[in-house]
């Protein structure tokens, strides 16, 4: 009779019968099922129910509010409605409920109130590591949805394990509500293709060996800008619209201000604070607020011409809408607001209906080059996600080709295919001249899109650069601002004292505009704790132009602990090691040397003086910054610590130009007190016994704490300094001149016991006339040598010593004479004991030392610090079942080394039973490996350390040392060093 009933209601309910599901999914209630839309899509296997829990009182919000509703459990669900709750925001995300590893069906309970079609209702996800680790994640189109009755929207994912969270993000499109989440962890069973993932996009390297187009820019600068607006200005506020009518009001408002600004949209939560701004500075006279966006339909009627209609079920039509509306002056509108104002329409024709046109995004953005092309601007386009939509009147105002590179996750859409789409954006790029701006982003989320590294790797092979842009709004009104004189507030430099170690703190991402217009920057600026630490805060040349009263507005309300220096890599965001390389190799140096030319232009017009790049790892492209950039004052690479010792961190580049590449780094989600202990460790880490010192830390904007660094300088104690980047620079610069010679040592340098061993040391002349120098091995070291033992010096020019032989002490002390008289220098060397090697075999001859890379600085896949007076720096890094899961627990450091032979040896220790871990050598990103072998606990000396070798030949670029624990018993990692066999 139980089972006669539960057939009889899942009919009635319209869902396949529980007995039609038969042994495929064991354990599911027929509530469930009766309310899955198709039942025999889940998976097969036994369900057995984690976790329940009410939305309401379960699960956090950031947008909507809760309300009855007689059907919701508990008759309480959480609603997103249009014109009250905000696009895009969290709906629900939580709770962070820890799990295991596993196959795991979350069904989430949801209805909508309004039948739109096939556009996007929500977005779902589940994740773990508080969103870093995306396990599965769909799109949700309204037809998967009842009207006005709940359904269970199922989600199946593997799970790594960690505190999980299932996340809701509303599209805006109609009312929403969400009841409850039921978890089941499935056993005897698999996901498999329940899991939303596409392989990442594979650009094809074709075109390459190209002759840079030679297209001559329409416009004088890099970017289009407004003329002056107009008085008054129409200020109409979206914030609460649809995400179809913003898009719609975009596009209006880049036809209006085309020849002369004068509608401007809130739409982001600081256009307000912008407008105010603006007005209060004389920028604009007055403005006039309109009541509703249909009042501008009216007001531009003479500004477009029809309307292009976008296809829901292809979310990329609403790019290629866009670049039809901008070249045929049409809106952009949705097949729900054809319906819902088809009185505003009454009289305009449809110029494009792009429903049904293609089948995939490429295929559509294959369509947009061949026919539309011609007709757009060639100097300038936009990776932009199809939800994006702040941009638009920027890129509607002056004809940008929009496009879009999908990720993993966007990717595994039936219409997506991320490497079709990476190889029409490769031919996108090979047309447009090089020395060409990029709009927006292409990274949307987590695996939602192609991503920063490989966007703006893409871009740069083709001599193109990023300017960050997503949602930024009324550039079209903003670009139209004239401001005089651009020059950010100065300070006397304070007196070189030569027994300090001056420290200056720089922040993050002002490359990017929205953090410098939405998030994070104006929040960061009215902290009360801003001023008390000398600070250097990033700025996109780009802005002059873009956001000039921006600009001005950081610049007039800055302290004189204030500074401002240029962001990223130059006028716009670019990997320098990648710039040109899809030209010929005789193009290149002339395509590089045109980004510094920009780069200088606007650094002048923004009033820079010093940069902060990124991904130049090699000596000869920072040294092309010093030379052709001549009002340079300094250069500060580096995203986060990637060198390991100060010789490396500071030194000088041509014309003597300060290079202060990053000591610290930072850990997402860490807690105030985290940050403070490790910025403090990473510096005192990185300080050389010599004084006075020079440091660059850096800070991540994203997870910056304005209480931090003052805390930070006062446990750094009074033999620390902090001063301005500028600063910095000028102190650095008075010591060189009292230096002449600049001597570049490793502070941590290492050999094996009995072993010879080669260092390299770095000579430079800082003066301004030619210099011979000499040397000579004093102690310390058998059958020393210094090779070559004279060297002459032009001014600026520097040169590579080798000291060989075979270490008998702790230092190695070796005499310079130069025309200034002679010094004495002292080498700390650091011998591995031959105990600790136990009967490993080297190969024969001398090695040259590379680095030495303590494992708790390395990036690490689990495991904890470990206080440990037997490890080298006191502190270590280990792996038990307190801590750690089974895997690499270390790794990196991805540094560039040339192709050849070396030596790694690991220092470990262990306890435990058999196999303890395994350790090998790879290329950077883990293929190919190069050496491996397994870690066994009989072969670690009971407490102490020992030192486990591995020969490996390198094919050349990152390399990665790798450390893995099988999962059983503790193992300890104290350092990881590198030597190169000598031919």
């Amino acid at each position: 009779m139980l089972r006669a009933l539960l057939v009889y209601l899942a009919l009635a309910y319209g869902a396949t019968p529980f007995a039609l599901q038969g042994d495929r999914t064991v354990g599911l209630p027929a509530t469930v099922l009766q309310e899955v839309r198709e039942p025999t899509a889940l998976p097969a296997g036994t369900y057995e129910l984690v976790r329940r829990w009410s939305v309401v009182t379960g699960a956090q919000h950031t947008t909507g509010r809760a309300v009855t509703d007689l059907d919701a459990a508990g008759q309480r669900a959480w609603e997103a409605r249009p014109g009250r709750a905000v696009v895009g925001k969290a709906l629900v995300y939580g709770p962070y409920l820890e799990v295991p590893s596993g196959d795991y069906v979350a069904f989430v309970r949801m209805k909508v109130t309004e039948d739109v079609g096939a556009e996007r209702v929500a977005d779902l996800d589940a994740v773990v590591d508080y969103g870093q680790t995306v396990c599965t994640a769909m799109e949700l189109p309204g037809y998967e949805l009842r009207v006005g009755k709940y359904r269970r929207v199922p989600l199946a994912f593997r799970c790594p394990g960690g505190k999980l969270e299932i996340r809701v993000h509303w599209s805006g499109y109609t009312p929403l509500l969400v009841d409850t989440v039921e978890l089941y962890r499935l056993v005897g069973g698999s996901v498999g293709s329940g899991v939303r993932r596409a392989p990442e996009a594979v650009p094809s390297g074709r075109p390459a060996d190209l002759d840079p187009p030679a297209e001559r820019r329409p416009y004088p600068d890099i970017f289009p800008v407004s003329n002056p607006p107009t008085d008054p200005l129409l200020v109409c506020d979206i914030t609460r619209e649809t995400p179809d009518v913003q898009l719609c009001v975009f596009v209006l408002q880049g036809l209006a201000n085309r020849k002369r600004p004068a509608l401007y949209c809130l739409y982001n939560s600081t256009d307000t604070m912008w407008l105010n701004w603006i007005r209060r500075n004389g920028y604009i006279k007055s403005t006039r607020s309109v009541a509703r966006w249909t009042a501008l339909l009216p007001m531009f009627r003479s500004r477009y011409r029809g309307l292009v209609v976008t296809d829901p079920a292809l979310p990329a039509t609403k790019n290629i809408a866009n670049m039809v509306a901008s070249v045929e002056d049409c809106l952009v509108v949705s097949p729900r607001m054809l319906r819902t104002f088809a009185k505003e329409w009454a009289g305009l024709a449809i110029k494009a209906d792009l429903r049904g046109r293609w089948q995939t995004s490429a295929d559509a953005y294959k369509w947009a080059l061949e026919h539309l092309w011609p007709k757009l601007n060639h100097h300038l386009a936009a990776c932009s996600y199809p939800e994006h939509l702040g941009l638009r009147d920027y890129l509607t105002q002056h004809r940008a080709f929009i496009f879009w590179i999908s990720g993993p996750i966007d990717g595994a859409a039936p219409y997506a295919n991320p490497t079709a789409e990476a190889r029409v954006a490769e031919e996108l790029l090979a047309r447009m001249p090089p020395n060409s701006p990029i709009m927006s982003y292409p990274w949307a989320a987590k695996d939602v899109g192609i991503g920063e590294g490989p966007g703006v790797t893409l871009f740069a092979e083709f001599g193109k650069y990023l300017v960050g842009s997503i949602n930024c709004t009324n550039l079209s009104v903003h670009s139209g601002f004239k401001v005089s004189l651009m020059k950010p507030r100065s300070a006397p430099v304070p007196r070189l004292d030569k027994n300090k170690v001056y420290l200056s703190f720089i922040m993050s991402d002002g490359d990017n505009l929205p953090v410098l217009t939405i998030s994070n920057f104006p929040q960061l600026w009215t902290d009360p704790n801003r001023g008390k630490v000398p600070m250097g805060w990033t700025l996109s040349p780009s802005a002059s132009l873009l956001i000039p009263a921006v600009v001005q507005y950081y610049y007039s309300t800055a302290t004189p602990n204030d500074a401002f220096l240029g962001a990223v890599s130059g006028v716009g965001y670019t990997y320098p090691d990648s710039y040109g390389l899809r030209y010929k190799a005789e193009q290149r140096q002339a395509v590089f040397d045109g980004f510094l030319t920009q780069t200088e232009t606007y650094m002048n017009r923004a009033g820079l003086r010093s940069l902060w790049i990124m991904n130049a790892t090699q000596p000869e492209k920072i040294r092309r910054y010093a030379e052709r950039i001549g009002p340079l004052e300094a250069l500060f690479p580096d995203y986060g610590k990637r060198v390991s010792d100060y010789g490396e961190a500071t030194y000088p580049s041509a014309r003597n130009v300060p290079v202060f590449h990053a000591v610290s780094g930072w850990t997402e989600n860490a807690t105030r007190e985290q940050k403070i202990k490790q910025m403090v460790e990473e510096i005192r880490s990185m300080t050389p016994s010599e004084r006075p010192a020079f440091m660059h830390a850096f800070i991540w904007n994203w997870g910056a704490d304005m209480s931090v660094y003052p805390e930070v300088m006062k446990r750094l104690g009074p033999g620390y300094v902090a001063v301005r980047p500028d600063h910095l620079a000028a102190l650095y610069r008075q010591d060189l001149g009292w230096r002449q010679l600049l001597v570049r040592m490793p502070t941590q340098t290492m050999a094996i016991e009995g072993r010879p061993v080669s260092v390299g040391l770095m000579l430079q002349n800082v003066t301004r006339q030619p210099m011979s120098v000499q040397l000579k091995p004093l102690s310390g070291m058998q059958d020393a040598s210094l090779t070559p033992s004279t060297v002459l010096l032009e001014p600026s020019e520097s040169a590579e010593v080798t000291l060989t032989g075979s270490p008998d002490a702790d230092e190695v002390a070796f005499l310079v004479q130069a025309p200034f008289g002679e010094r004495r220098y002292a080498l700390p060397i650091r011998r591995v004991p031959g105990v600790e090697l136990g009967d490993a075999v080297l190969p024969d001859g001398v090695l040259r030392f590379v680095r030495r890379y303590e494992a708790e600085t390395l990036p690490h896949g689990s495991g904890a610090a470990l206080a440990d007076t037997g490890a080298a720096g006191s502190v270590a890094w280990k792996a038990d079942a307190t801590c750690a899961k089974a895997g690499y627990i270390v790794f990196g450091p991805y540094a560039s080394l040339p192709a050849g032979k070396y030596v790694a040896l690991y220092r470990l220790k262990g306890e435990g039973a058999g196999v303890l871990g395994l350790v090998d050598t790879c290329v950077g990103g883990g293929h190919p490996i190069t050496s491996s072998r397994e870690v066994r606990e009989e072969e670690l000396a009971g407490n102490g350390y020992r030192v486990i070798p591995l020969v490996f030949t390198h094919p050349g670029g990152p390399v990665e040392t790798r450390v893995q624990w099988s999962g059983h018993g503790r193992l300890t990692v104290d350092w990881i060093a590198l030597w190169r066999v000598a031919p």
